[in-house]
């Protein structure tokens, strides 16, 4: 059942493209997308890629696109802008616009499609709307400490990926430790036979004169 109403949508959906396509429609198609998409962390930027496509057989006039996902309270645009416009998007031409996010607080952050509107050729004077792909929410850690970073990797190396993080270090910290103690132990133990050795010595040294 789920199956022919997927079919159904998906034949709809071509339908109504192949509508505008004769009648001479623009058919814009709008694409979000983030890079990386994983391992987000305070004071890492991001990139916020919006790809525009014009699909259909009309031009697309007065575009303007909005990507207000990204408040101040958790987040600096500190490049490019995350709204931006477009006088026109001519058949079969695309445009990709770039701008780069700084999170600046710990948290869970749901990632909304970005909205689109633009004067179809065909349409005249009226407005049409779109919305961009779905993306995953997205988790922002505490900031990296890029030193501590920096010597877990250098550790990761020499240990042949064996020790892979703080706690592992900190185990293995412990155990050097403990290692050095039963050393010095054993050290301190045969220094002080050898002196209990040199006093025996000494003592039938004397009584011999």
């Amino acid at each position: 059942m789920n199956r022919l109403l997927a079919l159904a949508v998906i034949g709809l959906t071509q339908s109504l493209v192949a509508g505008d396509e004769e009648e001479g429609r623009s058919v814009l198609l709008l694409y979000k997308k983030m890079t990386p998409m994983s391992g987000f962390s305070v004071g890492q930027p991001f990139n916020v890629t919006l790809s525009i496509f014009n699909r259909g057989q009309g031009d697309a006039y007065s575009l303007v696109i909005n990507d207000d996902n990204w408040k101040s309270d958790k987040f600096r645009v500190v490049a490019g802008a995350n709204n931006f416009t477009l006088d026109y998007l001519n058949h079969g031409e695309s445009h990709v616009h770039e701008f780069t996010v700084v999170p600046i607080k710990k948290a869970w952050h749901r990632v909304r499609p970005a909205r689109m509107a633009f004067i179809d050729g065909v349409e005249g004077e009226n407005t049409v709307m779109h919305m961009s792909n779905n993306l995953p929410d997205i988790r922002i850690a505490a900031e990296k400490d890029l030193l501590e970073e920096s010597l877990l990797s250098f550790g990761r190396v020499i240990t042949l990926n064996t020790v892979q993080t703080k706690k592992g270090w900190m185990y293995a910290s412990s155990g050097v430790v403990l290692f050095l103690l039963v050393q010095l132990f054993r050290i301190a133990k045969q220094v002080l036979k050898q002196r209990r050795h040199l006093r025996a010595l000494d003592d039938l040294t004397k009584k011999g004169s």
